[in-house]
């Protein structure tokens, strides 16, 4: 047989042979591409995000399309067509996953129309079954739209409330709302169910004592889904002036006090140089611990734990009080300025520390310029703190009565002498604490307003409350 004629039947046999082959693997893929949706999508408003996975471990994705179906109308969310290896290759396409992680309703040539709508998922792979149409998968999900805010209401003008000072806010929302509560500032205060009331909400709140009266203290209010209310709150706010006070650092200080915050603070190390070992930690790290602080505050208790007013370190004298303007000199020159955001109470060295009120202990540990610290959850995002202590005679998890002692006075952290520094708080914002050592304020300002309209058995009251009185504020707003 001519070599030339044995060459091309080799060849044509090889030709063959791969053909076949590209045909076994392209025609031997019968496994569609597969869509995942990521997240649910079943309630779907302005800021819902849409995650789709799509993937295809055979011959590979050709293409892909999302589209949204709406009163008869189709918007395209996103369509791809995917390369391949060539006509004839025996790995088909170039890409084998398709990741889709966008807002639908984020983009403004989408119309906002509320309703029920579809999702229409398609994606086809490079297998040449259907006659080299390839394998398809689809997939649609039915969803309702919403563009509709909660609605919200406050349901009586709250009583006055003094910079730094704190107070109650009563008021209702729509059952669509998943996040509440009042809003000052950047202060967030969540509200909760009325103890017996299913219907109405409070928030213990907080006007901080570095903000104009004149900020707008807001009850709001939001879906999930990106529907937002806002309502301002009528609400009286009493100006105050708070006293200032230099402060003398010296070498020796930072070296008996700062340097020791630094060894015991993980990610805080010496700089070698007094002022900025100074800075780092009455700056830096108070910031950090004031964060902290919010945070603990959100694994609060939603239950009244502390019962009529709290009580002041017996036998102490004030050496500092609430929202001091400290300006702190060093070498002659003012370097830093912070406030000071409790009580300063001195009695004796090593001086038995009682809680504030009942409640449960959680942190008793070292804790930033704040040294060993103790802090009581009250409940409702009410927190006590004490601070600089010498030694603890509580644990984390402890249930504590007021008046126990929980600990002895000392020196650690930011403190020049033994004292212990006393602070209170409601979601982690600071609060002066004289008006809770009263206890008719607590009881004409918290605890008879979280009082039902129905006669009280006394044997349920509240703890801190009195019977009985009448439920304070005007029927709720209907929805």
């Amino acid at each position: 047989m001519n070599k030339k004629i044995v060459f091309y039947l080799l060849a044509l046999a090889i030709v063959a042979a791969y053909l076949a082959l590209v045909g076994s693997i392209r025609w031997g893929d019968d496994i569609p591409p597969t869509i995942t949706l990521e997240r649910p999508l079943e309630l779907v408003g302005p800021t819902t995000p849409l995650k789709i996975h799509i993937e295809d471990e055979g011959t590979g994705l050709q293409e892909i399309s999302v589209r949204l179906v709406q009163n008869l109308e189709t918007f395209t969310l996103a369509e791809e067509r995917f390369p391949s290896h060539g006509a004839l290759s025996l790995e088909g396409g170039t890409q084998h996953s398709y990741n889709l992680d966008i807002i639908p309703f984020g983009d403004d040539r989408l119309p906002k129309r509320r309703g029920v709508a579809s999702l229409v998922i398609t994606a086809r792979d490079y297998s040449w079954r259907g006659f080299f149409e390839g394998n398809w998968t689809q997939v649609n999900q039915d969803f309702t739209v919403k563009f509709t805010p909660p609605k919200l209401g406050v349901l009586s003008p709250p009583l006055p409330i003094a910079q730094g000072g704190a107070g109650v806010v009563f008021f209702r929302v729509s059952d669509d709302a998943k996040h509440f509560g009042v809003q000052i500032g950047e202060a967030f205060f969540p509200g909760y169910s009325i103890p017996g009331d299913e219907f109405n909400y409070f928030s213990l709140i907080v006007f901080p004592h570095d903000l104009p009266a004149k900020t707008p203290v807001q009850l709001i209010a939001d879906d999930g889904l990106g529907n937002n209310a806002t309502q301002d709150i009528a609400i009286k706010i009493l100006p105050k002036k708070w006293r200032s006070r230099n402060i003398n650092i010296s070498d020796r200080f930072i070296q008996q006090t700062v340097l020791p915050i630094i060894a015991n603070t993980e990610g805080l190390e010496d700089r070698g140089d007094p002022l900025e070992n100074f800075l780092q930690v009455n700056n830096g790290l108070r910031t950090t611990n004031a964060n902290q602080l919010k945070e603990l505050a959100t694994s609060s208790k939603p239950e009244f734990m502390w019962n009529g007013g709290f009580v002041q370190l017996s036998n102490s004298q004030v050496e500092a009080a609430f929202a001091d303007h400290r300006r702190y000199v060093y070498q002659g020159k003012v370097v830093d300025t912070q406030y000071h955001l409790g009580f300063d109470l001195a009695v004796t060295r090593q001086y038995p520390v009682e809680a504030a009120n009942d409640g449960m202990v959680v942190m008793a540990d070292y804790f930033g310029i704040y040294g060993n610290t103790i802090v009581i959850d009250h409940g409702y995002g009410l927190q006590s703190l004490y601070a600089h202590l010498s030694s603890f005679d509580v644990k984390k998890g402890d249930y504590v009565r007021k008046g126990q002692m929980i600990a002895r006075s000392g020196m650690t952290g930011l403190a020049a002498g033994d004292h212990l520094h006393f602070s209170l708080l409601v979601h982690g914002i600071q609060t002066n604490p004289i008006e809770w050592w009263d206890p008719a304020w607590v009881q004409s300002h918290i605890s008879e307003h979280l009082r039902k309209n129905d006669p009280v058995d006394p044997a349920k009251l509240l703890p801190g409350q009195l019977p009985p009185s009448p439920f304070p504020y005007a029927p709720p707003p209907k929805f």
